[in-house]
């Protein structure tokens, strides 16, 4: 006769060979036999925790428990049965028992650690964790668990620490590398930096360290730590941070992963900010456009890089274009120019808007103006005014005290998205300046209405030598949509400049036309113009001025 604890044994080793039915009807036989044995209870919960049965395993272990209620074992996989039927609170509870009655059990504490992860004690799961590394110091699941856990609960020099000696356990593990490249992110402050001031504040040494890691862990197939090595890398170029030379690193790798994944939106990004950067823009066009085949419109539509670099335009046959098709966007729009500016030869200060953003900070654009500006023009622009704008405005152009010129425009916008609409707004002054050049007026200063006048760009203008346009440039290579910034434009009564500015009025028509305008590209069409014209003869004469250093414009927080 088989006795209880051959049974047992049988059973166990059926448990453990996955032969789970066979194992399940032995235990339940014993139960049946020799319910007093607590360990046949435990084991059949055991394996209802291990089949998904949650509930079964809570109660099956909880009769061992009621016949012996001093076994650690018991209550640990009691404490896992209830977190994973959802009861954490009571789970952390029972893995805590466990720990009291053998202190020097490790699984009890990483689970309790769980546990309390579950309950978003993030500071008691760290406690346990750290009690289980003192029980197996060398432990690789529990270095990794501390160091995440540490992370999450952003206290990023400990865990680093974890995965410093995670990585001296066993050097160049991926999983390991891309966290130390997470932590060495987290101390560069990059994500956390400010435009105007991400030169003073990011810590470009661990920057380049967040880099080196996650490349390392992106070379052994780490996919997180390849979304991460190009995604670092855009969010430096775009915030002006990126050296030349890491960005023809992390190029290289770019390609390569091209190769393998053809549409990797950031990848085909950096490579494309590569070339913008080494003064290829039209081979930077080339580039995108080849890899965009992949693409679909609509994919392209909900993919922010995508939708930047469709706009970038640098191949010859594209300008060519242009010519020989005008666009017929700014046509479609109702015009009225009811208070011209004087063709004296002064400078117009232009702006242009839509209703809200006038509303918002046309007055105080007004009185900068007064104080600031006194030897320019100002010229009003609104796109789709309403009846009280309008009245205002008219109100304002015969006012003796602050005359000022006005044009308003009409276009059904309503298919639009909002940031095409804005793109709209910000681009429609293009046109009016095309216009008032046109008809003598100027030169013609297009400035952002949300911003406050520092000095007088007309006193200054009187010494610029032989010039054609003048433009605030972010000398931070930051891509061609951010290279020349809209919020100041200049333009002079020449040739040159009037050729320029209509190639971008077209280049931006075209976009609008074709469906693909999207927000940057008034920033897009004058740079890549002006790329082009280089390339082919005929570039105006450019003066430059440091976004990080412009002396005319204080722009104010939207």
């Amino acid at each position: 006769m088989t006795t209880v604890s051959e049974a047992l044994r049988m059973a166990v080793g059926l448990h453990q060979g996955n032969r789970l039915a066979e194992a399940a009807d032995i235990y339940r036989k014993i139960i049946q036999a020799a319910p007093e044995v607590a360990d046949a209870w435990h084991l059949l919960g055991v394996l209802h925790h291990q089949s998904g049965q949650s509930a079964e395993a809570v109660r099956l272990i909880g009769e061992a428990i009621r016949r012996d209620p001093l076994c650690a074992a018991y209550h640990d996989n009691l404490g896992s049965a209830l977190r994973a039927a959802g009861q954490a609170d009571r789970a952390a509870a029972h893995h805590r028992t466990a720990t009291a009655i053998d202190p020097g059990w490790v699984k009890p504490f990483g689970n309790l650690a769980g546990a309390l992860s579950d309950l978003d004690d993030g500071a008691g799961a760290a406690v346990a964790l750290r009690r289980a590394l003192r029980l197996a110091p060398e432990s690789d699941a529990y270095l990794l668990r501390l160091g995440d856990c540490l992370y999450a609960q952003e206290r990023t020099d400990e865990a680093e620490e974890c995965y410093r000696r995670l990585d001296s356990l066993h050097p160049g593990r991926a999983d390991c590398r891309y966290r130390l490249g997470l932590c060495r992110l987290a101390a560069s402050r990059l994500m956390a930096a400010v435009l105007a001031t991400a030169g003073q504040t990011v810590d470009r040494i661990a920057l380049g360290e967040a880099i080196a890691a996650f490349a390392d862990a992106a070379a052994d197939g780490h996919a997180d730590a390849v979304k991460n090595l190009f995604g670092t890398a855009v969010v430096a170029i775009q915030t002006g941070v990126m050296d030349d030379a890491t960005l023809e690193r992390i190029a290289s790798a770019a390609r390569r992963r091209l190769m393998a994944e053809p549409r990797d939106s950031v990848a085909l990004s950096v490579v494309c900010y590569r070339l913008y950067r080494g003064g290829r823009l039209d081979l930077a066009s080339r580039y995108f456009r080849k890899h965009a085949r992949h693409w679909t419109p609509q994919d392209i539509a909900t993919d922010f890089e995508m939708l930047l670099w469709s706009m970038v335009r640098g191949e010859p046959a594209f300008f060519d274009g242009l010519a020989a098709e005008p666009p017929a966007c700014f046509s479609r729009a109702v015009r009225r120019l009811p208070v011209p500016p004087q063709a004296d030869g002064r400078p117009i200060l232009l702006v242009g808007c839509d209703e809200t953003y006038w509303r918002r900070f046309g007055a105080g654009f007004l009185a900068t103006r007064l104080e600031k500006a006194p030897s320019c023009a100002l010229h009003v622009h609104v796109v789709n005014p309403s009846e009280e704008t309008e009245a205002e405005l008219m109100r304002l152009a015969g006012d003796g005290d602050t005359p000022l010129s006005v044009s308003f425009e009409t276009i059904d916008l309503a298919a639009l998205p909002e940031p095409v609409r804005l793109t709209y707004f910000a681009s429609a002054r293009f046109a009016v300046t095309q216009q008032l050049l046109r008809q003598g007026a100027g030169p013609v200063i297009q400035v952002d209405v949300d911003a406050l006048l520092l000095a007088d760009p007309g006193l200054a203008m009187a010494d610029w030598q032989a010039w054609d346009v003048a433009v605030m440039q972010d000398r931070r290579g930051r891509g061609p949509t951010r290279d020349f910034l809209a919020g100041f434009l200049a333009f002079n009564r020449t040739p040159a400049a009037q050729r320029y500015l209509d190639l971008v009025v077209a280049y931006i028509g075209r976009h609008f036309d074709e469906g693909r305008a999207f927000w940057g590209l008034d920033q897009a069409a004058p740079y890549c113009t002006y790329d082009h014209l280089v390339r082919s003869g005929g570039a105006p004469a450019l003066i430059r001025f440091d976004f990080e250093a412009f002396p005319f414009l204080h722009f104010l927080a939207k």
